[in-house]
């Protein structure tokens, strides 16, 4: 019960801002110690992320961007290749970031090194900070990085963590074109089509032109040895399976580099009062809200509730739609990276629930990730937040709406894909 307050408190405040959310996630871990709700390596397990470490990193090369003028230098090159529409700097922003997925596997990754560019981007197209313009585009960047890559394997935290969970727990193993034929066509396309749509529609803006012509200028000396370690960053994160080293410890390697006297492109002094440490901990407190459900049970419990009240007797649509449910529900208590564990071990009782193979029951999980409603739910949203440094109610204004047109078209959509393929029963 006590884990039951803390974790309602944190996210009730979370949910509504009502207090900034560092001071939330102090509270969390202050209340969590001394209620003794769970050990302390549990409560600030977040700490310990390696996820933790790749936003750091991330930071650190945001700023280099910046101060370097690397990041003012590609946002007037992509002006010049969109000719300054706002639509086209929508539509490629999300696909464009959707395709890097493909090449590089960590979604927060993927953030911490375009969300800097495309800010400058937005700089040079007239949107300055709170307009409409440059919140679209920095959500372009988090919502292209994380929704329609749920339907890529590799590409997102909660897809690898439910298929090692399945493993363990089931001994269920997925190909990695079994789970993209199984959720791209669904998830993946209808995301690439309709969150340019929102974003067009609920961020409307127009570029400002800009007078004159630039005068083209040659690479400085930081931007050379800045755009080789950016290269060779993103060249370790597309080879990690191969060489074994995880994405967080390239992305803090190359944060060091970047600030290491003689050889990087800030100072430290420069960077040390540039860099925001409010949303390390915002991101830990997540991180660790998530180990303590899982810690004391309490996801499991709620996941039990649910289940009581979940109707998986009716029609197949019903069914399915009842398993998505369940799984919304769990994100917004668990977050996104704990989710697939404690779903994936209630799998065997759903399936005897629903009549539905155990792969099926498993895989249901996958449409509800992109059916969450709140920032906190996933650290690339977060992290999105960090170095954008939107207000909540800006990523509310494009998740809630979205969220519900996944339950009016996506999920019915994703049943009778899976129907076709004949992963749902005829019958069912």
């Amino acid at each position: 019960m006590h884990a039951a307050a803390v974790v309602t408190l944190t996210i009730g405040l979370l949910g509504t801002v009502a207090l900034p959310e560092f001071l939330t996630v102090l509270m969390f871990f202050f209340l969590s110690v001394v209620l003794a709700v769970a050990p302390p390596n549990v409560v600030f397990s977040g700490f310990f992320s390696g996820a933790l470490w790749l936003v750091f990193g991330g930071l650190i090369i945001g700023v280099a961007i910046d101060e370097t003028g690397l990041g003012k230098r590609i946002a007037g090159t992509l002006v010049r290749l969109f000719a300054g529409s706002y639509a086209a700097m929508i539509f490629g922003t999300v696909w464009g970031m959707t395709l890097l997925s493909f090449l590089m596997p960590s979604s927060v990754g993927r953030i911490v090194i375009m969300l800097p560019i495309v800010l400058a981007l937005a700089e040079r197209l007239g949107f300055e900070r709170g307009s409409r313009g440059r919140a679209g585009l920095a959500l372009a960047v988090g919502t292209g990085s994380l929704i329609p890559t749920f339907a890529i394997l590799p590409a997102s935290v909660p897809n690898v963590a439910m298929a090692g969970a399945a493993e363990a727990i089931h001994g269920l193993r997925f190909s990695y074109s079994e789970y993209l034929v199984l959720h791209f066509p669904v998830i993946g396309l209808v995301s690439l089509l309709a969150l340019p749509v929102f974003l067009l529609l609920l961020f409307p803006a127009r570029t400002i032109p800009v007078a004159g012509t630039e005068k083209r200028t040659r690479l400085s000396a930081g931007e050379g040895r800045l755009i080789m370690f950016l290269v060779t960053a993103l060249a370790l994160w597309a080879t990690d399976s191969i060489h074994g080293v995880a994405p967080a410890w390239i992305s803090l390697g190359a944060g060091i580099i970047c600030v290491m006297p003689g050889v990087g492109v800030i100072a430290p002094g420069n960077m040390m009062q540039k860099l925001n440490f409010g949303p390390i901990l915002f991101l830990a407190g997540v991180i660790g809200m998530g180990a303590v459900v899982t810690h004391t049970g309490l996801g499991r419990l709620v996941g039990g509730a649910l289940l009581e009240v979940m109707p998986l007797q009716g029609s197949g649509l019903q069914r399915f739609a009842s398993l998505v449910g369940l799984g919304v529900g769990m994100g917004v208590v668990t977050t996104l990276p704990g989710q697939p564990a404690i779903m994936t071990a209630l799998a065997e009782t759903l399936a005897q629930g629903t009549g539905w193979p155990l792969l099926t029951v498993v895989m249901a999980q996958v449409p509800s990730w992109a059916l969450m409603m709140f920032p906190y739910q996933a650290p690339p949203m977060v992290v999105t937040m960090a170095i954008s440094r939107l207000p909540v109610s800006q990523f509310l204004r494009i998740l809630l709406p979205f969220a519900l047109f996944g339950w009016a078209v996506m999920v019915p959509l994703q049943y009778l894909w899976w129907r076709y393929l004949g992963y749902i029963p005829a019958a069912g």
